[in-house]
């Protein structure tokens, strides 16, 4: 098959110069295929999302790049003046972002098919612009290997208690940061974008802690669970993201961050924890347990008021005015 074939209904995208100007820079891959074209190409072709834009695009290339799988984020390499030939723009080729990139919103990019609440994504968004560029570049490290992030966002935050379905370990995150941002709001001694970068981050080590079983169709603890827990999980990721991809954090910001995510209230001295020190650290603590507390309560509170379903998590029945 030759090119001229190719371009045949070709159309030029009307004041597209224009357009490709106000696309996002970075997409993330949501489909990929890789059909015939000659005896030396391949015609690729992909569909990249963005909550700003969403493509169908194409390319030839003799040799395809495996590296581009669903969910990766990549960039476009535009090829001219861009067209159109049966719905899809004819493209140079498009490459994976091999670095993270501080000014990418993540949140900006999350498939459909991850989750399907987009309320909770453009909450989540948000909260990352407060967070300030270094801990932002930080929280793109840790997340810039899209496996990662989708379990991230997919996985529950327990088994058998608070925000236990899909997508309940990402909820209870945006929850507790938002309430987080709220206590911070009348006091003048929190620190914003340690407070909520550490909220997101809390508990995002669950997400290496819980698999999903396919065969038996639930979330099982993983062996890394079992031994270590998420506090070490997410520790290590912090740690080897702020190496790997030379995340420049100022140290007390870091350390205050650490802090937050790994002090306890009330543990034994000769467990190695920190009692909270931060007003971040006791804001974290209390808005983290609140949030638990108060899911569990809104699942097994009664629908006309009174006592409820016993939870062993609550130590008893949940009792709820009805007006």
């Amino acid at each position: 098959m030759s090119d001229s074939k190719l371009t045949s209904g070709v159309r030029q995208i009307p004041g597209v110069d224009h357009v490709v100007d106000r696309l996002p820079t970075v997409f993330r891959l949501q489909a990929i295929a890789r059909l015939p074209f000659d005896e030396r190409h391949s015609l690729c072709q992909a569909i990249l999302f963005h909550e700003q834009a969403s493509l169908k695009v194409e390319w030839l290339c003799r040799q395809p790049d495996n590296r581009l799988t669903v969910g990766t984020l990549v960039s476009v390499r535009w090829l001219g003046r861009p067209v159109t030939t049966a719905g899809a723009v004819r493209i140079s080729r498009i490459v994976k972002l091999e670095r993270p990139e501080a000014s990418v919103n993540p949140f900006s990019t999350i498939l459909h098919a991850w989750v399907k609440d987009r309320e909770l994504i453009a909450r989540a968004a948000q909260l990352w612009e407060a967070m300030g560029r270094p801990l932002q570049h930080l929280f793109n490290a840790v997340f810039w290997d899209h496996h990662r992030f989708e379990r991230y966002l997919d996985g529950p935050s327990s088994l058998a208690g608070h925000h236990n379905g899909r997508n309940g370990n990402f909820r209870h995150a945006i929850e507790v940061a938002e309430r987080a941002r709220a206590l911070a709001s009348h006091h003048t001694e929190a620190h914003l974008p340690v407070l909520i970068t550490s909220s997101l981050l809390h508990d995002a080590g669950k997400a290496e802690e819980y698999r999903f079983n396919g065969r038996h169709r639930r979330f099982e603890m993983t062996e890394r669970g079992t031994l270590l827990g998420h506090k070490h999980t997410v520790l290590e990721w912090i740690a080897a993201a702020r190496a790997q991809h030379r995340v420049i954090v100022p140290e007390p910001h870091y350390l205050a961050l650490l802090h937050a995510i790994t002090a306890a209230k009330g543990a034994p001295d000769w467990l190695g924890l920190r009692e909270p020190l931060s007003l971040d650290a006791h804001i974290l603590s209390m808005v983290d347990r609140l949030s638990g507390q108060a899911d569990l309560v809104a699942r097994h509170a009664p629908a006309q008021g009174g006592f409820g379903a016993y939870h062993r998590h609550l130590g008893g029945r949940p009792y709820v005015l009805r007006e």
